[in-house]
């Protein structure tokens, strides 16, 4: 068995490793939706501003790569960290397949200077399917500890039936009262709101928990918040946004958001839903999700679903959640290698 790493021009690698990741989904948690194939592909093309990625195979005697993955690095902040992601065909587990990939890339990360290196494994929570828990074994005998538990919950796209959900609404519409317009649309943020959403979004990193995860406040300028935009539209992602302006400042104080992807008519993924802190209280986020679902519905008729995952701790949110008709799937524990 060799590691090599390969790029955009290797398209046979690029295959299997969509087949790879297919296969391991399934078999690890098949509950759960995966990659599309344009999204995946388009990993290979596109990246995130101040980001790079390197991809790396695992490859038998015979050719066929067995096992892949993926480093991430930031290159404007964050300059010490590493996140990767690696998925082996499920035939091919047996022997050191998998702690020699993790080896290598390990090793990678640490000649370009990451001290940090970020993992995940997918793990059972209670009322959820079973897992195996044997990437959670891997890391912690690597080295990793637990920084952070997210849990998975889905919805359906009309939890609440139209009467509750009208009810809801219009309770939660009276508690924000007057002083927030809500405003909507699907794709690119509306110029007029492009500099509030970069606040809001540069926000993100010190209003979510993150557990015991070293992670520095990345700065979203509007340059660098167009061009997530272009990526996305590459990817085939489409965001449904509704945000809440403060109708004094003309400054978004809540957003929401759902992403559809292109190749995937049943599953909608649950971005982030934030509320500024000092406008917290008003009942915005049950707002903005009620309002978001609408939009959805109308945009997407054949969507069944909404995944969403949050820390473990975070309680308000959950709250929420639960609320809006979410039931616990598993839950993902992101481990940290210091060092």
């Amino acid at each position: 068995m060799k590691i090599i790493e390969f790029n955009a021009d290797d398209t046979d690698l690029i295959d299997r490793s969509f087949a790879i990741l297919t296969a391991a989904n399934r078999a690890d948690a098949p509950e759960n939706p995966t990659y599309t194939e344009r999204f995946f592909r388009t990993l290979f093309t596109h990246l995130m501003p101040g980001r790079a990625r390197h991809w790396f195979a695992s490859v038998g005697d015979d050719g066929e790569a067995v096992a892949v993955a993926r480093v991430n690095f930031f290159t404007e902040e964050n300059l010490d960290l590493s996140r990767i992601e690696v998925h082996v065909h499920p035939d091919h587990r047996e022997g050191t397949v998998e702690a020699d990939l993790f080896a290598h890339v390990e090793a990678f990360s640490r000649a370009h200077g990451r001290t940090t290196i970020v993992s995940s494994a997918p793990v059972h929570w209670e009322g959820g399917p079973a897992r195996d828990g044997a990437r959670a074994a891997l890391l912690e005998s690597r080295g990793y500890t637990l920084a952070l538990t997210t849990v998975n919950r889905r919805s359906p796209i009309d939890p609440l039936g139209a009467e509750e959900e009208e009810r809801r609404h219009a309770e939660a519409l009276a508690k924000a009262g007057d002083a927030y317009e809500i405003r909507q649309w699907i794709g690119p943020v509306p110029d007029d709101l492009l500099d509030t959403m970069c606040r809001m979004d540069t926000m993100i990193v010190n209003e979510i928990p993150l557990g015991e995860l070293d992670f520095e406040v990345e700065q979203i300028t509007p340059e660098k918040f167009r061009a997530k935009e272009a990526v996305n539209e590459a990817e085939g992602r489409l965001w449904v946004m509704s945000v809440a302006v403060e109708r004094a400042t003309g400054e978004v104080r809540a957003w929401t958001e759902i992403a559809l992807d292109d190749g995937d008519t049943v599953n909608g993924m649950q971005g982030i839903t934030i509320v500024d802190p000092d406008h917290r209280g008003h009942r915005l986020g049950l707002l903005l999700k009620l309002a978001n679902l609408r939009l959805v519905r109308e945009h997407s008729p054949t969507t069944q679903w909404i995944w969403t995952d949050n820390a473990d701790v975070n309680a308000p949110m959950i709250a929420i959640n639960e609320l809006m008709g979410y039931t616990t799937v598993d839950a993902n524990a992101e481990y940290q290698l210091k060092g």
